[in-house]
């Protein structure tokens, strides 16, 4: 699918985005894969956000869009952030995303991962500071 194809196809939670005060920048697309990074108001918006998500491609199976949703008070920064997990991700991409190593997340994140190569989409991780 090409970007336009992407944003039209995810357009419901775009809309929804706009609707309920989450800001959204927009990447990718080029090469298949839509990526959202999103901050929403407060924890009702941000599921709301993935339950569209979830309506629109059940399963979160079709792998074509990277959604990175967090609350404004994690987004501000200071070691605080946090990253939900989507199909097709693993501790090494997400944490070129961040600047920091597989490791240091596995290292954060060892109360709710037990295995680095068995992570599921809908985990919040926590990303420590790079």
């Amino acid at each position: 699918m090409t970007n336009e194809e992407l944003q039209q196809k995810y357009a419901g939670l775009l809309e929804l985005a706009n609707s309920n005060g989450t800001t959204y920048t927009l990447s990718g697309g080029d090469d298949g894969v839509l990526h959202i990074d999103a901050t929403a108001p407060d924890d009702a918006a941000k599921q709301a956000i993935w339950d569209k998500y979830n309506e629109i491609d059940p399963g979160y199976a079709s792998g074509d869009l990277v959604l990175n949703v967090q609350t404004g008070a994690g987004a501000a920064g200071g070691g605080g952030n946090t990253y939900t997990v989507v199909a097709g991700d693993n501790l090494t991409k997400i944490g070129e995303k961040y600047g920091i190593s597989w490791q240091a997340i596995f290292e954060a994140n060892k109360d709710i991962i037990h295995d680095p190569d068995m992570i599921h989409p809908g985990q919040e991780l926590k990303i420590p500071s790079a």
